[in-house]
């Protein structure tokens, strides 16, 4: 009886790593940058399986993650670690009409801290006059959106942006440079059977 149990419970057990991404991102390029620098970045993500707190379901269970985003061209390169919220957009009219592609198909968004390498502060003239500001705040709050596409079971690829600057809240700083990073991630789901 013990041994049945135990198996049960043994079988319960999630992994404690849920998903691992790998991008390659256009950094500075995004709907709300300003393209003051450059270049083609990786970008790795950690996203762990969410706790099975009953009081995490208020705050839509979403799944922590870490990630990293360096920059090889002398730009800014940051370090993130927060939230993700994922949803499916299945749903019976969507599926019917798209044949059930969009039980594939989810989209993300997500808060997090990055912590980054860019200049904190620059030329105060050239900051006023041409908007070229440091990011004020070696901290900051960063967004994400992404919508992707399962495939083979465990595999997806999604299309993905992300944000980050201060918005001069918390912070006095008139420096307030933001980047934003637009591209492509691969994602593998360690605890999703292969179909």
């Amino acid at each position: 009886m013990e041994n049945g149990a135990t198996n049960t419970d043994q079988g319960d057990v999630k992994p404690w790593v849920r998903r691992v991404t790998f991008g390659l991102l256009l950094h500075d390029i995004g709907f709300i940058s300003d393209h003051k620098e450059n270049g083609l970045d990786p970008n790795w993500e950690i996203e762990f399986s969410r706790p099975e707190w009953k009081w995490w379901r208020w705050v839509g269970s979403p799944y922590w993650m870490i990630g990293a985003t360096p920059n090889f061209t002398g730009d800014t390169s940051a370090f993130y670690f927060g939230h993700t919220w994922e949803i499916s957009l299945s749903n019976n009219f969507l599926d019917n009409l798209t044949n059930d592609f969009t039980k594939r198909v989810w989209v993300a968004g997500g808060v997090s801290t990055a912590i980054h390498t860019g200049a904190l502060k620059k030329d105060e003239m050239k900051c006023k006059h041409e908007g070229d500001c440091g990011f004020g705040s070696r901290v900051l709050p960063r967004i994400s959106l992404e919508i992707g596409a399962n495939f083979w079971g465990n595999h997806a690829v999604s299309l993905f942006f992300d944000h980050m600057s201060h918005g001069s809240l918390g912070c006095s700083c008139i420096q307030n440079e933001g980047v934003d990073h637009t591209g492509i991630r691969y994602h593998f789901t360690f605890n999703k059977p292969p179909t």
